[in-house]
């Protein structure tokens, strides 16, 4: 059994069955600590979640001021150093039992009860940790890995959340290899990101010369954004009315006899066809009329100008979800957001319809930027990818399609999405709007962890929800993979600049 630290002292509303005080004996206790005591029933738990210096003498505002105004300081004159308590203001979490059960309290400690700092190994049965599981990072006090179950973590979906540069990309990247790393007896699922940025293209690059970081170019495969072609034969015509605003029910049931003909010959051994093909039977067509042809034809040509349709898909959904291993989809490439939409909604579509079907493995499809593809408040035809996105996160979790969505700003992601995410990861966010979005969206976030988040430093994160029993502030691990090459300080991208601009300055002076 530890040390004792402190004594349960009586407030004003403390102790009840949901806070208390104590004051501190001995030793330092720090915010966001986990600590314990005895009870009726087992240990009790509790979790610091502020501390404060108070001192008699300097109670009375006036009286302090008036004294110091005559010259003569406190400390000099009276023992003020005696009368300095440090004070731990904590919330009851539940009781662990003797039998190792864990449950709500509903009666108070006494004051007087002594206070120690909690066990590791009783902590980690308390918040549910689990021996072998997803190391995310450790807890300071007490000592402890995060070893998260993985069921627990992703079945019901995921989300990350923080401002930018809080540690977004750290955390879910630490996920992925700790996914990456589990052994096949362990059972392993298939992993596709949905990355705008290129964050994750890192992952297939060779480790080759750094020996500080994990290779983990064997397992990864990245799928840059000019390379992938949509199937037309594969597309509904419910796709094809997502794409195009204001499908009216007659251009839609136009189009759907005319893709369905163009089906049946492609059974009887025609072959595909492409939007080309769909286009021109569409003008041949002479029961369609000629403003709905018109129509039809003219958004026909604008679905080709994206270059994106073909006559079969590519890659194939078969190569793209393999389990053990991480699919990149880079979308960096891709300035027109319209065009993001689209690819995210295709393959969002194609994987949790082929895994309805158990065709393909369980996997954890993660979008990064999520509140661009899925967001809360906008017009229909701007937010292409948001139906399959949200279909994903209310029934994904029955046929065993994980989400993980990452997002800045959370007030701007939809709450249907937020609010299927059972587990939630959130990093340093300042942001007013956010934080209250977050405090609603996220069950066990009181008014003081929403004081603790704001203070994060880098790095640092609380998680909730399904994967824990309570509330984790905790550190995230370094990663072991390598460095994005996107992640280089202002410095080194204004020399890496100056040195090209200089490189071409002396080739062309060579070649004159």
């Amino acid at each position: 059994m530890s040390e004792e630290i402190g004594t349960v002292i009586s407030g004003q509303e403390s102790p009840s069955p949901s806070k208390l005080e104590f004051v501190v004996n001995k030793g330092l206790v720090h915010r966001g600590q986990f600590v314990e005591m005895d009870s009726s029933d087992g240990t009790l738990v509790a979790l610091v979640v502020d501390v404060y210096k108070t001192n008699r003498y300097f109670e009375r505002a006036e009286s302090v001021k008036e004294f110091e105004a005559s010259g003569r300081k406190m400390f000099e004159q009276f023992p003020t150093s005696e009368w300095e308590y440090l004070v731990a203001q904590s919330r009851l979490l539940g009781v662990y039992t003797n039998e190792g059960l864990i449950k709500r309290l509903t009666f108070p400690p006494s004051p007087g009860t002594r206070v120690r700092p909690a066990v590791a190994l009783t902590m980690e049965k308390f918040l549910g940790f689990e021996k072998d599981g997803l190391q995310l990072g450790r807890v300071e006090h007490p000592e402890m890995p995060v070893e998260l179950n993985m069921t627990r973590l992703l079945k019901k979906h995921l989300a990350i959340l923080a401002m930018s540069g809080a540690g977004k990309s750290v955390a879910s990247k630490v996920i992925l290899e700790e996914l990456l790393d589990r052994g096949k007896e362990k059972g392993r699922i298939a992993i596709v990101v949905m990355d705008p940025h290129g964050e994750y293209t890192s992952f297939a690059e060779p480790a080759a010369g750094k020996k500080s970081f994990k290779d983990y170019s064997s397992k990864t495969m990245v799928v840059k954004a000019r390379d992938i072609r949509i199937g037309v034969p594969k597309i509904s015509v419910a796709m094809i009315a997502s794409i195009i605003p204001g499908l009216s029910a007659t251009q839609r049931r136009e189009l759907e006899r005319i893709l369905s003909r163009l089906k049946n010959e492609m059974r009887q051994g025609l072959g595909p066809f492409d939007l080309a093909t769909l286009r021109n039977s569409i003008s041949q067509d002479e029961e369609i009329k000629d403003a709905t042809k018109g129509v039809l034809v003219s958004w026909i040509y604008s679905l080709e100008d994206l270059r994106l349709f073909s006559k079969t898909d590519s890659p194939s959904i078969n190569d793209v979800v393999k389990q053990g291993k991480l699919t990149v989809v880079d979308l960096s490439e891709i300035v027109d957001m319209r065009k993001k939409q689209i690819i995210v909604s295709y393959f969002s579509s194609k994987l949790f319809n082929e895994r309805r079907q158990a065709r393909i493995p369980p996997f954890l499809l993660v979008i990064e930027e999520a509140h661009q593809f899925c967001p809360e408040r906008t017009r229909e035809e701007a937010a292409i990818s948001k139906k399959i996105i949200e279909t994903i996160a209310r029934e994904g979790r029955k046929f065993g399609a994980s989400l993980c969505l990452i997002s800045q700003r959370p007030i701007n992601l939809s709450t249907t999405a937020l609010s299927q995410c059972n587990t939630h990861l959130i990093l340093r966010v300042t942001n007013p709007y956010d934080l209250k979005h977050i405090g609603e969206s996220s069950e066990g976030i009181d008014y003081k962890s929403q004081e603790m988040i704001t203070s994060l430093k880098v790095g640092e994160a609380l998680i909730v929800g399904e994967a824990v029993n309570q509330p984790v502030f905790f550190k995230v691990r370094k990663n072991k993979s390598a460095e994005s090459k996107h992640e280089i300080s202002l410095e080194e991208a204004a020399l890496k600049f100056e040195e090209g601009k200089e490189k071409e300055l002396k080739e062309t002076e060579e070649f004159l």
